[in-house]
Order: C-alpha cells, then sequence, then structure tokens
C-alpha cells in the first residue's frame, strides 16, 4: 500500500529554504560540537551522532505539532531538538553534567515529558512505547511518531507494533530512517523486501523518500500526520539516509567503501551542502546565507556554554528516581 494524496485532497506544506538551512546548519554544528567532545575526553562512552541526516530533523520540526509525541532510538540529538527539547539540558546531558535525565541517562537514555519525548537504544524498543503514547493520545489529534532505523524493521517488537497500530487503529507514524546498515551489516543482507511495504499485510500504507531533501521528507510525512490525526490509523514512512560517521564514535568502519562514503558525503548528496546550493540557485543573496550560518554557529556556542557552565551531577542524589 501507498499513500495517495488525492484520496484526502492534502496540502503539502512549503518549507521556507533559508530558514531550513539554518535549522539544519545548528543541527550538524550541534552533532560536530558533541562529537568533539567526545574527541577530547569530556564525554565517555558510545556516542551515536546524526552528521548527514539532518534533512530527516528538519522536515520533522515542520510537521510536528507541541502536542505531539516522538520517541527516538540510537540518533536522538536532532529529532528532540526537531521536538523542542531544551537543547541547552540536552547538552549537558550527553556532556556527563546534571542535564535533562539529571546527570543519570547519557546520550541513549534522554527524557523530556514535558515535550512528550524519550528514546531508547535497544533495537526496535521504541516502537511500542510510541503505541503507549498513541493509545494515550487516540481521539485528540495528536501523533505518536516512531523513529527506527532500517535494522530496526526486522525486530519483532516493530513487527508486533505495527500489528497492533492497525488493530488498534492508533494515531501512529513509523519513521524509518534507513542509512542502509544495521550496525556494520548491509540492508540488502538482512532485510527482505521493501521497507515501506513492511505494514501493507496489516493495512497500513507506506512511502519512501529522498530522505536528504527536506521538503522531499515533508511531502512523505504530511499525508502521513494528515492520515494519523484524521482517525484513520498509522503511516509508514522510509527516509533513505545516510550516515557520515562510524556507528559510533571511534568505530573502525571498514564495512563501508570509500567510493561509497564518497559518493553519499559529497556535495551533491550531503543534506546541509544541497540545501545551501538550493539558496544560491534560488538567488538567495549570500550576505543572508553567511547570516544563517553566523546565527547557527552563535547558537550552538551560547548553548554550549551555558551547558558547561552547569553543575556535574551530585553523586548524593544516585537514589532518587529509582522506583523499586
Amino acid at each position: 500500500m501507498t499513500f495517495d494524496c488525492t484520496v484526502r485532497s492534502c496540502t503539502v506544506s512549503s518549507l521556507n529554504p533559508l530558514r531550513t538551512y539554518q535549522t539544519m546548519v545548528t543541527m550538524r554544528i550541534y552533532e560536530e560540537a558533541v562529537g568533539a567532545a567526545v574527541e577530547t575526553g569530556e564525554v565517555h562512552g558510545e556516542m551515536h551522532l546524526g552528521i548527514g541526516q539532518e534533512a530527516v530533523a528538519a522536515a520533522l520540526a515542520a510537521a510536528l505539532r507541541p502536542e505531539d509525541a516522538i520517541v527516538s532510538t540510537h540518533r536522538p540529538h536532532l529529532h528532540a531538538l526537531a521536538h523542542g527539547v531544551d537543547p541547552v539540558a540536552m547538552l549537558a546531558e550527553l556532556l556527563e553534567r546534571d542535564g535533562l535525565s539529571r546527570g543519570k541517562g547519557g546520550h541513549m537514555h534522554l527524557f523530556a515529558p514535558e515535550r512528550n519525548f524519550m528514546c531508547t537504544g535497544i533495537v526496535g524498543a521504541g516502537a511500542p512505547i510510541a503505541a503507549g503514547y498513541a493509545l494515550a493520545l487516540r481521539g485528540t489529534g495528536a501523533v505518536a511518531v516512531a523513529v527506527a532505523g532500517d535494522g530496526a524493521m526486522n525486530q519483532g517488537a516493530v513487527l508486533e507494533t505495527l500489528n497492533l497500530a492497525a488493530l488498534w487503529n492508533l494515531p501512529m507514524v513509523f519513521l524509518v530512517e534507513d542509512n542502509g546498515y544495521g550496525i556494520s551489516v548491509r540492508r540488502e543482507d538482512a532485510s527482505a523486501g521493501v521497507l515501506a511495504e513492511r505494514g501493507g499485510s496489516f493495512g497500513i500504507p507506506g512511502a519512501t523518500c529522498d530522505g536528504t531533501d527536506p521538503q522531499a521528507v515533508l511531502d512523505a510525512l504530511e499525508p502521513a500526520f494528515a492520515r494519523a490525526r484524521g482517525g484513520e490509523g498509522p503511516a509508514v514512512v522510509v527516509a533513505e539516509v545516510y550516515r557520515f560517521r562510524g556507528h559510533y564514535e571511534g568505530d573502525a568502519d571498514q564495512y563501508r567503501s570509500p567510493e561509497e562514503k564518497a559518493s553519499w558525503m559529497g556535495e551533491d548528496r550531503d543534506p546541509v551542502h544541497r540545501q545551501r546550493a538550493l539558496l544560491v540557485a534560488q538567488g538567495t543573496d549570500a550576505s543572508d546565507i553567511e547570516a544563517a550560518e553566523t546565527a547557527a554557529a552563535a547558537t550552538v556556542g551560547g548553548w554550549l556554554a551555558a551547558a558547561r557552565a552547569l553543575p556535574m551531577p551530585d553523586p548524593a542524589r544516585v537514589r532518587e528516581d529509582v522506583i523499586a
């Protein structure tokens, strides 16, 4: 099953190209700053960055409403920014300070209840949690988004949730960021069929889009959101993207060839460079483009300074928030 916009006479919004570019540059600089903190030893443990996947998050920012919910996965930072999660508190958490989860969650356990946002590092485990959000939001016009990677689409939890979402007519959007690899295993070696059609046997429509183009992503997301908000049930959207870093910071990344990486990471497919090229092609004044880039850098710099000014977690509070 695929989307047919004519059935619902849906209209797709047009993104503001310059504002979208500034959003994407801000996201890129944000992730680069976190990556730099890993290299200097300010951050310990695994860190998964969303560099190269900014177009999806920029489209999400346009599609989401404050009352919506989103459950993210290994690369959650950009989705959190898209949904208005406090960027300073999140940076503080990533920098191992008293941040979003009081320094107890780290990068793959970010929680912002006031924004209906959370994430989990367990592959595919976010889908049933998002279904819980969707069940609570049913009938309100709000939507729950379950973000997954291509590898997660082979997990039983995701397939079971697709079944329940259809059975209970839940207002859900399954957003798949297909970067071609489940950690180090190529999608072609692990996933049969077409990912966007995984919900077809349950009557769930799906769509595949160019995940390096924010407008293309929004064009796919809006019919899915409209379907969910209108009480018509869940939908699947697969965005074809590419992660510019290894699966985690420090990953030797020997399973991807230099030719493949060069093909995806060149200026013609890098989502940030593509958006900048669009602005140039549209005749946007160079000073406006530079101003957007300067503003993005200043914004992230301010967030970093504020996050680093927050205290380290107090060891005396280690047993707080523990339920049992």
